[in-house]
């Protein structure tokens, strides 16, 4: 069975002019352990479909269920501890809080949902020394490089063992070199917790490291 299911998802915003088609029937599953690139020019509705598979927006038509689930038809009250225990977001901008800790700032997601006792504390150590961080723990982000911000980032989404990891161009702003060690941690990661993985972006590398790829053309989303 598979974990996520988007079945003839569309999206459209009204205009003067009659509405804006920015996704039409965009149709796929994917199942834990699997990972997804999905590349496209800007303002070809990438960061929509995103939002769409995260909880974050309906679909206008069509239907999105995450483990059995269309969180859309949940409670308003409800959908936010359905999004923390399910999804985990890696952005482009790493948005860590700049007056927590490295360590706290993983802990937000159990944070915003409950609470962080010791074993959530031991899980989210043990994750930031995978990722080359035991010795950042205390540190601010500014006393942070790109690259290690971005990979407190990924611990952050990857902490809850979440079903669905979204990333929007999670490599955008770093040179080469990090870039390629950040997507390497990335899939290895994801691998280990099988999540699903979906990730939007414009790099080639990224993209080609994925099992599958799909293009956004036209609002349409087709195999690549």
């Amino acid at each position: 069975m598979s974990d996520l299911v988007v079945t003839h998802a569309a999206k459209s915003y009204p205009t003067p002019s009659g509405p804006l088609e920015v996704l039409k029937d965009a149709d796929f599953s994917m199942r834990r352990g699997e990972s997804l690139a999905i590349v496209g020019p800007s303002g070809s509705g990438k960061s929509t479909l995103l939002a769409l598979l995260g909880g974050l927006e309906p679909p206008t038509s069509g239907t999105i269920t995450i483990a059995g689930q269309d969180p859309y038809s949940l409670p308003e009250q409800v959908l936010p501890k359905f999004r923390g225990e399910q999804f985990g977001f890696v952005f482009q901008e790493h948005y860590l809080l700049p007056q927590c800790t490295v360590l706290e700032n993983v802990l937000t997601p159990h944070l915003a949902i409950g609470s962080a006792g010791k074993p959530e504390q031991d899980a989210a150590r043990e994750l930031l020394s995978r990722v080359g961080l035991a010795e950042r723990l205390t540190h601010l982000p500014r006393e942070l490089s790109g690259g290690e911000r971005q990979r407190v980032a990924i611990a952050r989404a990857l902490v809850r063992r979440p079903t669905l990891v979204l990333a929007d161009e999670p490599t955008g702003n770093l040179d080469q070199t990090t870039a390629g060690q950040v997507t390497e941690l990335l899939l290895e990661l994801q691998r280990e917790t099988d999540s699903v993985l979906v990730v939007v972006t414009h790099s080639a590398e990224l993209a080609a490291a994925m099992q599958h790829s799909k293009r956004l053309d036209d609002g349409r989303l087709v195999d690549q």
